[in-house]
């Protein structure tokens, strides 16, 4: 067919013995393809793009919307009910406020900064940084405490950070009000956000301060649906049926609560502070004096007097047990002169949540060992507290070989007993003094009797009637260490030990 497009003189060259020569025909296909798309082809593809685009509206000339029907028809029982258009999506609430504190006393003492300068604003973000839906609130609160109730804000340097419970770090920041002084304790609740640093989780008003709480309105209780269900409401004949409402959101809770007495945590680092000064009859308060005996509290006061022991800045009480009734506080102190960090534990009780807590027990292993092996840097060594032979415990002063002298150490100790015993002329004390093996009997008893007589002097001289004290000279007798090692042979630190006076508080 295609050969019949050619003249018949060329279509006979085409053919040898009547056959078509291959290569000719391969030629003579692409030319014709060539032909047909250049002649027609080609322009029917450029007519409809030309018919395309003259179909398109012109900018300039927009379409005039569609007449609205002049009549509109009535809704019948069979039409659709009309489907409210859903409310639109309420906007992302703002980012929390990102303050960066770095330690928790840095945020207890920005606030009180922001306080004093009368910032509530601040106050209020900071407050609730964990739920900024709250900081108008917070920042009202603290409006009405310092305005309406003329609470009295305390210094920077008295923010103290108390301890550890629950796995929150809580800060106390002191206030007075008018007409008392006895601070009371606004407590703050923190923990460590990755993204923002130190964070207020909750924060605990004195009851004092409870009216700048508002009475909350009471909100009626919503049931809420079965979860990825939405109620349908009720339907009502002749009328169309509505979309269901929107559910109630939760209810949040609030930031502030307002305490219920003193917890355990502030009692015990009321106790420690008291411990921490030395103070003897303050400390005496705390504790159940039938369960925790007097020896064992002097022998702590003394401890921290010779160590001159503080709270460790981070984390200086950690609770351990809480409940209602019973309570564990691990206390962490240090010691710059002793260059050391140690810890003692202790038991709080209370017979109801209505009753005051009180120290029922003192473990004071780990701290009398530290002490122990660290207070030869200050020339006598050894623990203050010791096992008394009738049983208990006994306070120890410690003397030098051969000598009769009071180390001024056991000056610095006996000022704490002597308070103690000023505090109840009733109660007796009895001093017992002790030597090392050297020497002959006779010479013992009367090294030992020197020693304790030394010591009941020292106490007269600080306003301890004579009456109170009571010595006893016992010699070499009831060494507290070995004065030989194992193998005979002289052991001078062993020694040391026994060369002392012992004091049994008979309370």
């Amino acid at each position: 067919m295609i050969l019949s497009l050619f003249p018949s003189r060329l279509r006979s060259r085409l053919f040898v013995s009547g056959r078509v020569a291959p290569v000719m025909i391969v030629l003579l296909a692409l030319v014709i393809s060539a032909a047909v798309f250049f002649f027609f082809t080609k322009p029917a593809m450029e007519k409809k793009a030309t018919e395309a685009v003259s179909a398109q509206p012109k900018a300039t000339k927009p379409l005039s919307p569609p007449a609205a029907p002049t009549q509109t028809p009535a809704v019948t029982a069979k039409s659709a009910p009309v489907t409210p258009v859903p409310p639109a999506p309420a906007p992302a609430p703002a980012p929390a406020p990102n303050f960066g504190f770095a330690r928790p006393l840095d945020l207890g003492k920005e606030m009180v900064r922001s306080l004093a300068a009368g910032d509530f604003s601040r106050v209020g973000d900071m407050a609730a940084a964990s739920d900024p839906t709250q900081a108008a609130e917070a920042a009202k609160i603290f409006e009405k405490m310092m305005k309406d109730l003329g609470a009295k804000l305390g210094s920077e340097d008295q923010v103290e950070l108390l301890g550890m419970v629950e796995n929150k770090t809580r800060v106390a920041i002191p206030f007075t009000l008018p007409g008392q002084q006895a601070p009371i304790r606004l407590q703050l609740d923190l923990e460590r956000d990755e993204r923002m640093g130190w964070k207020i989780t909750r924060l605990e008003l004195p009851k004092e301060l409870a009216s700048a709480i508002p009475a909350k309105v009471s909100t009626p209780v919503v049931v809420a649906p079965a979860a990825g269900k939405t109620p349908a409401p009720a339907a009502v004949p002749g009328r169309p049926q509505t979309a269901a409402p929107a559910p109630a959101a939760p209810m949040t809770k609030s930031l502030f609560t307002v305490s219920q007495g003193v917890d355990a945590l502030t009692f015990g680092s009321d106790f420690v502070h008291a411990l921490l000064r030395h103070d003897f009859v303050e400390a005496k308060k705390f504790v159940d004096e039938k369960r925790v005996p007097a020896e064992r509290l002097a022998g702590l006061c003394i401890v921290f007097e010779e160590g001159q022991y503080e709270f460790k800045p981070t984390k200086p009480l950690i609770i351990t047990v809480a409940n209602p009734e019973v309570s564990w506080v691990i206390a962490q102190v240090q010691s710059q002169i002793l260059q050391q960090s140690t810890e003692f534990g202790l038991e709080l009780q209370r017979s109801g949540t209505e009753q005051p807590w009180r120290v029922v027990g003192l473990n004071l292993s780990d701290i009398l060992s530290s002490f122990a092996a660290s207070a030869s840097k200050m020339g006598v060594p050894y623990t203050p507290i010791v096992k008394n032979p009738k049983g208990g415990e006994s306070l120890a002063l410690y003397f030098e070989y051969d000598q009769a002298t009071l180390h001024p150490r056991a000056q610095k100790q006996l000022v704490i007993v002597a308070g103690l015993l000023r505090s109840d002329p009733n109660k007796k004390l009895n001093i017992a003094g002790y030597t090392d093996d050297k020497g002959t009997d006779d010479y013992n008893i009367q090294l030992s009797r020197a020693r304790a007589e030394t010591v009941k002097q020292q106490l007269v001289g600080l306003g301890v009637p004579e009456t109170q004290v009571i010595t006893t000279a016992l010699g070499k007798a009831q060494p507290l260490s070995p004065n030989q090692k194992a193998d005979g042979s002289d052991d001078p630190q062993g020694r040391s030990k026994n060369r002392r006076a012992e004091i049994f508080l008979d309370f």
